[in-house]
C-alpha cells in the first residue's frame, strides 16, 4: 500500500504527459481540418458549367492528383461511408478538460489559487471554474441567437468586450497562469459546443433530409456556417494561450488581461488576412499592422524592465549568502530532492535548488518565474517579499556571482 501511495505523484505526472500528448495530437487534427476546409471552400472554382457541381478544385499532394467537387445538393446515391469530422473536436475538448482536472483541480490549493489575489477554498475555485466554462457558452450562444448576429462588426466588438471582462474577472479570482488557461478553456468550450450543438446537428439535418427526399432546414445550415467561421477566428487566440505557459512575461504581467486581449485581436486579424487571401482579396496592410502591434506590445512590456535594470546597477553588491537564504526558505521547500512543504512529494517540474550549482543552472527559471513575474511561489505560499524578489533581481543583474 505504501508503494502505491508513493507511486501516486509519478502516476499523475505520466497521466499529465499522456493526456497532454493526446490533446496536442487531436487539437492539430481539429485545427488542421478547420483551416483546410475554410481554405478549400474559398478556393473552389465556381465558374464551371454543371447542374450538379457548385465548385471544384484540383490539387497535387503526396505523389497524386486530387479532384474535389462540392455539390449543389445531396448526391443522387449516398456513399457507404460519409466522413463527419467531429471526433477531432470532441476529443480535443475532452482531453483538454481532463488536463484541467489533472493539472489544476487536483492541485487547486497550490497551482490554481493565489491567496494574494483571492482567498478562496479549492471547492469554490472548482465550482467557479465550471461556472465560467458553462456561462461563457451560454452567453455566446445567446448572442448568436439574437439579432446581433446580423451585424458582424458589432457582434465582434461586443464579443471582444465580454471576453476581456471575463479575462479580467478570472485574473481577480485565480493565479495569473490559471486565469489564462481558463480563458483558453472557455474559448475551447465555445468552439467544441459549436460543433456539438450546432454544426453536427445541422449536418445531420441535411443528411436526413436528403435521405427522406425533403428540403433541409436552411437556417440551420447558415447558423452552422457562421459558427464554423467563429471557430476559425478563435483558433489563434486559443493556440497563443496554450503556449503562453512558457512565457511568464505575458500571463505574469500586471495587466495580463489586457495583453491577452491585444494578442487575441492580433491573432484574429492575422487569421482574417489569410481568410481574405484565400478568397483572393489581398489586404496587405493587415500583416504589417499586426506586426507593428506585436512590436509595440513587446516595447510596452520590456522597456520598464530595462529602465529598472539600469537603476539597479548602482546598488551595492548583493551577498550570495543572502541569495541562498531566500531561495532556501522561499523556493527550496518545494524545489528539493525531498520537499518539506506539505503536499509536495517531489520537486515541481524536477527543478531543485539543493546546491549552488542547482541555483546557477536554473537562473533563467528564477528570473522568469520570480522576478519578471510574481507567479512563483504559486499563491506566494511561502511568503516571499518584494524586497526579497528585488535582491534576487539585483544579484542576477550584477552577474549572479557566487564568490563574495
Amino acid at each position: 500500500m505504501e508503494t502505491l501511495t508513493s507511486l501516486y505523484p509519478f502516476f499523475l505526472d505520466w497521466l499529465d504527459l499522456v493526456v497532454r500528448w493526446i490533446h496536442i495530437i487531436v487539437g492539430i487534427a481539429w485545427i488542421g481540418t478547420s483551416f483546410y476546409f475554410n481554405w478549400l471552400d474559398s478556393r473552389l472554382d465556381r465558374e464551371i458549367d454543371s447542374n450538379d457541381v457548385d465548385g471544384e478544385l484540383w490539387s497535387v499532394h503526396s505523389g497524386g492528383f486530387y479532384h474535389i467537387n462540392k455539390l449543389k445538393g445531396p448526391p443522387k446515391v449516398f456513399p457507404k461511408e460519409l466522413h463527419w469530422f467531429k471526433w477531432e473536436a470532441y476529443t480535443t475538448w475532452i482531453s483538454g478538460f481532463a488536463l484541467l482536472i489533472i493539472v489544476y483541480y487536483l492541485n487547486a490549493e497550490s497551482i490554481m489559487i493565489d491567496k494574494t489575489v483571492s482567498d478562496i477554498n479549492p471547492f469554490t475555485a472548482i465550482i467557479m471554474s465550471l461556472s465560467f466554462l458553462a456561462g461563457s457558452w451560454l452567453i455566446y450562444d445567446f448572442l448568436c441567437k439574437s439579432s446581433l448576429i446580423e451585424h458582424k462588426i458589432l457582434f465582434s466588438i461586443i464579443g471582444l468586450i465580454l471576453a476581456t471582462i471575463i479575462s479580467y474577472a478570472l485574473t481577480k479570482i485565480y493565479g495569473s497562469k490559471a486565469a489564462y488557461i481558463h480563458v483558453g478553456a472557455c474559448l475551447g468550450t465555445i468552439m467544441a459546443a459549436n460543433v456539438f450543438h450546432v454544426i453536427i446537428p445541422s449536418q445531420k439535418n441535411m443528411v436526413n433530409a436528403a435521405l427522406a427526399n425533403k428540403q433541409p432546414d436552411l437556417k440551420k445550415g447558415l447558423s452552422a456556417k457562421t459558427r464554423s467561421i467563429h471557430n476559425n477566428y478563435l483558433t489563434l487566440p486559443v493556440l497563443f494561450i496554450m503556449i503562453s505557459a512558457h512565457f511568464p512575461f505575458t500571463y505574469g504581467h500586471k495587466y495580463n488581461w489586457l495583453i491577452l486581449a491585444i494578442i487575441s485581436v492580433i491573432g484574429a486579424s492575422v487569421r482574417h488576412y489569410f481568410n481574405l487571401r484565400n478568397k483572393k482579396k489581398y489586404n496587405v496592410w493587415i500583416l504589417p499592422s499586426a506586426a507593428a502591434g506585436m512590436i509595440c506590445l513587446m516595447l510596452y512590456v520590456s522597456i520598464p524592465k530595462i529602465n529598472n535594470n539600469l537603476e539597479e546597477k548602482t546598488f551595492e553588491k548583493v551577498d550570495f549568502n543572502e541569495v541562498t537564504n531566500i531561495i532556501k526558505y522561499r523556493c527550496g521547500v518545494c524545489h528539493a530532492i525531498n520537499p518539506t512543504y506539505e503536499g509536495f512529494e517531489e520537486p515541481p517540474l524536477g527543478i531543485i535548488f539543493d546546491t549552488t550549482q542547482d541555483i546557477i543552472k536554473n537562473i533563467k527559471d528564477i528570473k522568469d518565474q520570480v522576478i519578471d513575474s510574481d507567479i512563483m511561489p504559486p499563491g506566494n505560499m511561502t511568503g516571499i517579499t518584494e524586497s526579497e524578489r528585488n535582491i534576487l533581481k539585483v544579484w542576477i543583474e550584477q552577474g549572479a556571482s557566487i564568490n563574495n
